[in-house]
């Protein structure tokens, strides 16, 4: 009984695990920028200028440790949540016209992440779902200790990412008169330190674990009690 009930316990704390947090954080601001020449966007108000103040930060979080010794590995499908800033825009995964196209990392033998290789993230600012060409977009791009992005964007062709996410934007119409973008803006990045485990919360039983360890124990009662008569 003793070993039943220790290694449903034991059980019920290997489910715990953490997700690793990564951040990439500003260095510097854009060192090139080409801001729209020509706005023929309906609304106008989706024009508008970089500055030389204006970088690329955030972060992103996956559902489980990063990979150790990982080259150019795409970890896209693995990302729970995430943040990122232009200068212009901001997107996160909770919105709705957030897609992460892409996150291709390397890490150090402990999982330790060493570099994004590609990160290409699109937050659609016209049309609907399913979108098609034409509609605009802002893309955030991290590639090695670079750090690139567009604003109001025509989309060329859209599909599935290779991070899996599908009605995406995969390519831009380079000749966008309306679009601005942002370039060289150098990061880096780091790992978020990881959560602290408080003694109070290992092990914990969910209320249906309650209910069947109580189950179980009066079942090994009852039948301790007929053994002994």
């Amino acid at each position: 009984m003793k070993k039943f009930l220790l290694g449903l316990v034991a059980a019920v704390a290997a489910g715990t695990s953490f997700g690793a947090t990564v951040n990439v954080t500003s260095t510097g601001n854009y060192t090139t920028i080409q801001n729209y020449t020509n706005c023929t966007t309906v609304p106008a108000s989706l024009c508008a200028n970089f500055l030389t103040t204006h970088n690329v930060s955030g972060s992103f979080t996956t559902a489980g440790a990063l990979p150790a010794n990982a080259a150019n590995l795409e970890i896209g499908s693995t990302v729970t949540s995430y943040s990122f800033s232009n200068g212009l825009d901001t997107v996160a995964s909770t919105d709705t016209n957030a897609r992460l196209n892409t996150l291709r990392i390397s890490t150090d033998a402990s999982g330790n992440i060493t570099s994004v290789n590609v990160m290409q993230i699109v937050l659609w600012q016209s049309g609907t779902a399913p979108h098609t060409a034409g509609n605009r977009f802002a893309a955030f791009v991290v590639a090695g200790t670079n750090g690139t992005s567009t604003h109001n964007s025509s989309c060329a062709t859209t599909g599935t990412g290779n991070s899996g996410v599908t009605d995406t934007c995969l390519t831009a119409t380079v000749t966008d008169t309306s679009r601005s973008t942002g370039n060289n803006s150098p990061v880096s990045v780091s790992m978020a330190a990881a959560p602290v485990a408080t003694t109070a919360a290992i092990p914990t039983l969910s209320e249906w674990g309650l209910i069947l360890m109580a189950s179980l124990l009066g079942m090994f009662g009852i039948a301790r009690l007929r053994r002994q008569r």
